[in-house]
């Protein structure tokens, strides 16, 4: 098998991933919709995920988003070491997801004994575990899609019944005027799901961190959480340059259709593998300056990624993460490293911490 070619400076990984035709997306030989598919299949199953993520339903989400969010910080002890990735972070991603999703809490546990076992299946680079995992993630999506089709049908519930879950709506959507196949329904939602848990807890560590060890952002990031929303842009424009200088989303695959050669003089032959690195392009030196800057920073912040497959959970992400910190901040008067206690980063391919103690004050 062909090594694949790491593309590592800003203006390679944009170009790359602006360039869909040169540079696709179908890397796997799996389903992954939308992720692994390229043109005009790519854009009909996109515009399904983005109508699950509007920004309206988004501020629909917000309240919900700031219970959860209260409700597991409420419950964090004081003046002793917790984890903030695992009692904070994986907590509430898995349990506002569940909610999103309309799946029940019952779900929960078994939620966060899959992350754990994927995690370990990551660092092993053992295949078959992997395949296991995955069959594993796969079952849990199937018994809630099947629990929900078991609900009455939509057409015979009254618009009070009708339930507003991200599940049902998945149901109730079609493509190329035919309704989803249960592969394409359970390929979505794995993909928001098995996505959102990890990332998103390894957001909350990787932010958590950076306000732990410099209190001066903290406290100003303490402040703004007290004025929101109206200090939304610049709470999120710190949230976005904490996650680019310690980036929680590593890389994406590509594979080349035609030789390229990339901005910077690299040349790929044609059905080369290619990974996107995000993390080292959005270190650049060329493009971004030593200094912590939300704002001159943000136009080149690649946490996201760019072009057709940026990611379509922006806005979602945003307001899971301002919802956790906001809570986090507003019922502390001080976050600070466990003393005596050693953060541990994940290992590859992995990025983030695995665990963070830190002390709530």
């Amino acid at each position: 098998m062909t090594e694949p070619v790491a593309l590592t400076r800003h203006r390679d990984v944009v170009a790359a991933a602006q360039d869909a035709a040169a540079f696709s997306s179908r890397a796997s030989h799996h389903l992954h919709v939308p992720n692994g598919m390229d043109g005009a299949e790519h854009r009909a199953f996109r515009e399904i995920v983005e109508r699950q993520m509007t920004p309206q339903v988004v501020a629909g989400l917000e309240p919900m988003l700031q219970r959860t969010a209260q409700e597991v910080v409420a419950a964090l002890p004081r003046h002793q070491p917790i984890d903030a990735v695992g009692d904070l972070g994986e907590v509430f991603a898995v349990r506002a997801q569940c909610r999103w999703l309309g799946w029940p809490a019952a779900v929960e546990g078994e939620l966060r004994d899959w992350m754990a076992e994927n995690y370990a299946a990551a660092r092993a680079a053992d295949s078959a575990r992997n395949a296991e995992v995955a069959a594993w993630f796969d079952r849990i999506v199937a018994a809630q899609v099947a629990a929900h089709r078991d609900m009455a049908p939509y057409e015979q519930q009254t618009a009070a019944e009708r339930p507003v879950d991200a599940t049902h709506r998945l149901l109730e959507e079609r493509v190329h005027g035919r309704p989803l196949t249960e592969e394409e329904i359970v390929s979505i939602l794995r993909n928001w799901t098995a996505g959102d848990l990890g990332s998103l807890a390894r957001c909350v560590g990787v932010v958590v961190h950076r306000l732990a060890e410099r209190p001066r952002w903290q406290q100003r990031l303490r402040m703004l959480a007290r004025e929101l929303p109206a200090q939304s842009d610049e709470f999120d424009a710190i949230l976005g340059e904490c996650l680019r200088l310690d980036d929680p989303f590593v890389a994406n695959k590509r594979v080349t259709t035609c030789p390229v050669t990339t901005p910077s003089g690299q040349f790929i032959a044609e059905d080369t593998p290619v990974l996107l690195d995000w993390t080292a392009a959005n270190r650049d030196p060329d493009v971004f300056s030593p200094a912590f800057d939300p704002h001159g920073h943000a136009a080149h912040n690649l946490v996201f990624g760019t072009g057709p497959h940026v990611c379509p959970g922006r806005d979602l992400s945003y307001a899971e993460l301002r919802a956790v910190t906001a809570a986090l901040l507003t019922a502390t008067a001080l976050i600070s490293p466990a003393e005596g206690r050693q953060p541990v980063r994940h290992e590859p391919p992995l990025a983030g911490w695995a665990q963070l103690p830190i002390v709530l004050g």
